[in-house]
């Protein structure tokens, strides 16, 4: 963990950006069919991570990463498992898997239907190594109860 620009980063730990499913690589676009509601297991996606006590969906596109709360804010869909689109303005959306809500990757807000649902974003950093770090204003709450783990 390290602390800059008033947030905690902590380290993703087990994904490198390697791991990542690069959704700018026109090489992989098409290479997998999904069903609407039935995902495959080795149809690309986003990642699951488990940071801070919060689950966060890890996407890469190109040499950035963006991070996202996984629950998506219209009907709790599972964002790591949806697609990343460009936009006409050619910014970046998740669209859930379960209803086809778009959210903006850098914002968090939905852009698709226009709606005040958002997403919560987290700052990312990735180092030479492309190791990643997630950014929090504050520890999880649950660490000072005794039910967080460390």
């Amino acid at each position: 963990m390290s602390l800059s620009d008033d947030y905690l980063f902590f380290k993703v730990e087990n994904v490198h950006i390697s791991d990542l499913y690069d959704w700018s690589d026109p090489r992989q676009k098409g290479k997998y069919s999904r069903p609407k509601l039935k995902r495959r297991e080795s149809a690309p996606s986003g990642s699951l991570v488990h940071i801070n006590e919060e689950k966060i969906a890890l996407f890469r596109y190109g040499e950035t990463v963006y991070a996202m709360q996984e629950k998506c804010p219209h009907l709790g869909g599972p964002l790591h498992l949806g697609d990343i689109e460009e936009l006409p303005d050619k910014s970046l959306c998740v669209r859930c898997p379960w209803h086809s809500w778009r959210f903006s990757l850098d914002t968090g807000h939905a852009v698709l239907p226009k709606k005040d649902k958002v997403a919560i974003t987290y700052p990312v950093k990735v180092d030479a190594e492309g190791n990643i770090s997630l950014g929090f204003l504050e520890f999880s709450s649950d660490y000072f109860s005794g039910s967080g783990e460390f």
